[in-house]
Parts: C-alpha cells; sequence; structure tokens
C-alpha cells in the first residue's frame, strides 16, 4: 500500500491527548477510596482508624493501578521521542489504548472493593493485559517502520526495549495466573513494572 502524506500527522496533538487521558484516569483512581459518610464525635478516632486500616486493600490496588497507568505513561513518552510522524495504524492504536486507560479506575474500584474474589480482581487484571498489549503491538509497529521515526534504533536497543515493552504482558499474565489461587495478592507481581521501566536507555544506531 501507498502511504500518502494525508494519512500522517504529527505527534503534539496526540501526545497531549495521551497525557490529558493519563492524568484523568490517574486522578480518579483516588475517588475510589470510600470515606465514611457519618461518625459519632465521641468515637470518631477510633472509628475512622477501623475504617482506615479496612481501606488498606483498596490503597494497595489503588497503588498498584497508580503507579503501573505512570509506568504505561513513560513508555509512551519514551515511545514517542523517538517518532516524528504518526499514521493511520498508529493513531487508532493509541486510541484504543486510550479506551482501556479510561476503563482502569472502573476495574481499580472493582478490585478495591472486592480483591478478595476471583471476579473482582481479575478483570482488573485483564485491563493492565490488554494494556500491555496495546503499548506492545505500538512498539512492534512503529520499529517494523523506521520512516515514522527521526532514527533508526540499533538492533541491540530494539531487542531490549521490546522485551521492557512486553513486561506489563508478562505480569499481568502472571496476576491472572495467581487469581486462581490467592485472588487477595495475585496483582501484586505489577509492583516491579516502574522499576523495570526505569532501568537501561534507548541507543540510536550511527
Amino acid at each position: 500500500m501507498i502511504r500518502t502524506e494525508e494519512n500522517e500527522l504529527g505527534t503534539g496533538r496526540l501526545e497531549a491527548l495521551a497525557d490529558g487521558i493519563f492524568a484523568f484516569a490517574m486522578t480518579l483512581l483516588v475517588l475510589g477510596i470510600d470515606v465514611p459518610e457519618s461518625i459519632p464525635g465521641n468515637e470518631a478516632d477510633q472509628a475512622l482508624l477501623q475504617h482506615l486500616i479496612g481501606l488498606i486493600p483498596q490503597f494497595l490496588v489503588y497503588a498498584l493501578a497508580f503507579f503501573t497507568l505512570g509506568s504505561l505513561w513513560y513508555a509512551h513518552q519514551k515511545h514517542f521521542r523517538h517518532i516524528k510522524r504518526a499514521d493511520g495504524r498508529l493513531i487508532w492504536n493509541n486510541i484504543l489504548g486510550f479506551m482501556f486507560i479510561a476503563l482502569v479506575p472502573f476495574t481499580t474500584n472493582l478490585a478495591g472493593d472486592y480483591g478478595d474474589h476471583q471476579m473482582g480482581i481479575l478483570p482488573f487484571e485483564v485491563n493492565m493485559l490488554l494494556l500491555g498489549l496495546v503499548f506492545y503491538g505500538e512498539w512492534s509497529y512503529i520499529t517494523s517502520h523506521p520512516q515514522l521515526l527521526h532514527q533508526e534504533l540499533d538492533p541491540l536497543t530494539l531487542a531490549r526495549s521490546k522485551e521492557k515493552n512486553a513486561i506489563i504482558v508478562v505480569l499481568s499474565l502472571v496476576c491472572i495466573g495467581l487469581s486462581f489461587f490467592i485472588p487477595a495478592w495475585s496483582a501484586m507481581p505489577l509492583a516491579a513494572a516502574p522499576f523495570i521501566q526505569l532501568s537501561g536507555r534507548y541507543r540510536f544506531q550511527k
């Protein structure tokens, strides 16, 4: 198929949309943490302490979702640092990813309230798996179409970055497997995602 300039756009608008959707989804996450509606004044301290202790599972899922989204945003920024223009497929790949990002607050709230049940935590883990697949597909696509890049990336960097972009997929699959045995703790492997994203660097081919 012949590529035409009409089907290609600069990356600025797409990056701005991505930043807005990530920011909105990450902000909405906190709204899923329950605040007690009414507590008698003479029992407030003890009741609030018990309530906060009861919220620990919600805080854990909130933190996992927040930092996983943060690692995906970081990966998205690294992708677009190398892209000089976006074609139609890349744009629609991003729009698909944005749909799953916007879904994260719902699946996080569900996991926070019913995370000790598999059907409570599983939608969250599947949501992360789908996001991981979209981002992995995005990186595979742009690196197989060097005309979209500022400069060609060297083979070693391509191999390492492909492994990094697969990490959310791998961790999500591990989480889904664990949900059959220990649903309450099955999402914890996702905590490794930000640390893996921060390791290593990309290099340009000379």
